[in-house]
This record gives C-alpha cells, sequence and structure tokens, in this order.
C-alpha cells in the first residue's frame, strides 16, 4: 500500500482571491454549483463577491457584449456606478 496524501490535501479550501479569506468551497467544487467564482480570476468569498466592503461595482457581462462602443459602455458604467 502507497503513502497517500490525507482527503483535505487532496481537495483544500479554496481562498478567496481578493482577500485571502477561506471560502466555503473546495477546489474540486465544480464552478457551475458555486456563488462567486469569477472565470479567469477565481473564487471569492461572499462578502467579495456581494462588494459590501470594497469599492467595486458589478457590471453584467452582457452590457459589455452588447454595448456597440466604448463610449456608450463607460456611460452606461457611470450610470450603474451612481444608481448603486
Amino acid at each position: 500500500m502507497k503513502n497517500e496524501e490525507p482527503l483535505a490535501s487532496q481537495n483544500p479550501i479554496e481562498m478567496c482571491v481578493s482577500c485571502g479569506k477561506e471560502t466555503e468551497y473546495h477546489f474540486n467544487d465544480h464552478v457551475d454549483l458555486r456563488t462567486g467564482y469569477v472565470e479567469g480570476a477565481g473564487q471569492l468569498c461572499i462578502s467579495c463577491y456581494r462588494a459590501e466592503n470594497q469599492e467595486t461595482i458589478k457590471v453584467p457581462k452582457s452590457l459589455i457584449t452588447d454595448t456597440p462602443n466604448n463610449s456608450d459602455l463607460g456611460a452606461s458604467v457611470r450610470k450603474i456606478y451612481w444608481e448603486s
């Protein structure tokens, strides 16, 4: 029998890519079943995802892909900022 790593080290808890705190998810949890996973960036904790303690806003992906030019996009993002 070979020496196997403990189960916890095979599936570690994900750390928040913004604040560094532990999240409620493990590395092997499927991203489609998580809240706060940002493709290309990683997992956020609930606080960072909700941006309660951050100076950030959420912009819908469709706003970026469906806005015809940068000027209109900037205006739309500013509108979301001032309304939040």
